[in-house]
């Protein structure tokens, strides 16, 4: 079991989309931290980016075959829009196949404007993922 102290922003929606979409068990914190902190066990992991990889390697689910080619996504300055462009031009996903880079990029994009073709191709396929949207409900920020 989980137990999550959220923070505020897009990295703590990103993990509430990775709790949704990998069925991993959780506890809420009544209080929030200055940043996302899981607890599992007697372990403290503090960063959405560190929280991401971890539950991606327990539930096996969603890790991309380059774990250092996501960190970059990851990042509290994760790519610009050009970036993100680019990378999903002539694919669907962020790095082949959905993984915590699309989990963690979605929350910075879901509700921006005048996105480029291929990022808001993207962002429509994403948001059509169930577990997606209560992920991005699970917590108020």
């Amino acid at each position: 079991m989980y137990h999550f102290h959220a923070g505020t922003g897009p990295d703590t929606q990103a993990i509430g989309i990775a709790l949704e979409e990998m069925f991993i068990s959780y506890t809420l914190a009544e209080r929030r931290a200055p940043v996302p902190v899981m607890i599992v066990g007697q372990a403290r992991l503090p960063d959405a980016a560190n929280i991401l990889v971890a539950m991606a390697r327990q539930s096996n689910r969603f890790l991309p075959p380059d774990v250092e080619a996501a960190k970059r996504w990851l990042s509290k300055t994760p790519p610009d829009l050009a970036e993100l462009e680019a990378a999903l031009t002539g694919q669907d996903y962020i790095l082949g196949p959905y993984s915590i880079a699309d989990i963690a990029m979605y929350p910075r994009h879901a509700f921006a404007r005048d996105l480029p073709p291929a990022v808001e191709t993207w962002r429509a396929r994403l948001s059509l993922r169930p577990a997606l949207g209560r992920g991005m409900g699970v917590f108020a920020v």
